[in-house]
């Protein structure tokens, strides 16, 4: 429950752009012109002004953002404290995640949470960790599921499973006849990478920095954002890459892809259930973050 004209109009002054406001809240541009048009009417003041490609606030504009959220904050306050007294758990839950997350933790979880509360409707976005915490601050998503620790120093984050980051190759490799792998094999090596700004490439680059290994020296041919991807490419021959160990149980057991070891280092990592503002959440958001919490993960291998 709230007042979608002011949703709208703060979404415009945080992302100082009527389209990209419109995108977040799935409307046409013209629609959200016309929501504001209609704020302003009723006010009767103008409220934004476009300066150069950017929508700013007029000064009546500020004192109304202000005022309008804590209104949309009281709205979200009252619809929890009903929904608790009516022993409901509803609406539409927003979500957003990494790609491994939403790929290996998240189907199962959706099923059962699904099942114990039909009557929430889940969205989920899948970007990078970047985009993810973007999405936040946002106000697009209620929360964030994803890998790497730099989401803690942004966010509340709570961790909720652990993963483990291996190193990769096809089974014709010959480093996979190498018991162990010195800092010479990796640089003469050519290397698939996650996409900059992912959770995983930030945590490989230092990682690899931890080996003494200048990331200037690495022969990186290509970088993929999708991680089935990489390990296909990785399959086929190109070159050799981390991943998660969620990602590749499968081909683990087709035996086309193997773990290459290299002595004293394993690289873990956690995945982090993240939000802005806790207190903001809804009934839904705060029941599936409860239910995150406690939620068993398993390690596939």
């Amino acid at each position: 429950m709230e007042d979608h004209r002011l949703k709208a109009f703060c979404l415009v002054v945080e992302m100082r752009s009527f389209s990209k406001a419109a995108k977040a809240k799935f409307i046409t541009q013209s629609a959200m012109s016309h929501l504001i048009k209609n704020l302003e009417d009723e006010i009767g003041v103008r409220l934004l002004v476009r300066r150069g490609k950017s929508v700013v606030p007029t000064s009546a504009g500020r004192i109304l953002y202000d005022h309008a959220k804590r209104i949309l904050a009281a709205y979200g306050v009252m619809e929890r404290e009903m929904h608790h007294v009516m022993g409901t758990i509803k609406g539409v839950l927003s979500i957003g995640a990494s790609s491994t997350a939403a790929t290996y933790l998240l189907p199962q979880v959706f099923y059962d949470f699904s099942r114990t509360y039909p009557e929430v409707s889940l969205n989920l976005s899948v970007s990078n960790a970047e985009s993810v915490m973007a999405e936040l601050h946002e106000g697009k998503i209620e929360l964030g599921i994803m890998e790497g620790s730099e989401s803690q120093r942004k966010a509340s984050a709570e961790e909720i499973a652990e993963d483990e980051i291996v190193l990769i190759a096809s089974d014709d490799n010959p480093l996979t006849k190498k018991k162990n792998l010195n800092q010479r094999d990796l640089v003469l090596q050519t290397f698939i990478m996650p996409e900059a700004g992912s959770g995983t490439r930030k945590i490989i680059d230092e990682f690899l920095r931890a080996m003494k290994i200048d990331l200037q020296e690495l022969k990186i041919i290509m970088t993929l954002g999708a991680p089935e991807l990489l390990i296909e490419m990785v399959q086929a021959g190109l070159g050799i890459s981390f991943v998660s160990k969620w990602t590749i149980f499968k081909k683990m057991k087709d035996e086309t892809i193997k773990i290459l070891t290299i002595p004293g280092r394993r690289l873990y990592r956690k995945f982090y259930l993240v939000s802005v503002d806790e207190k903001s959440l809804t009934m839904a958001g705060s029941t599936f973050r409860n239910f995150v919490k406690g939620y068993r993960f398993f390690m596939p291998i």
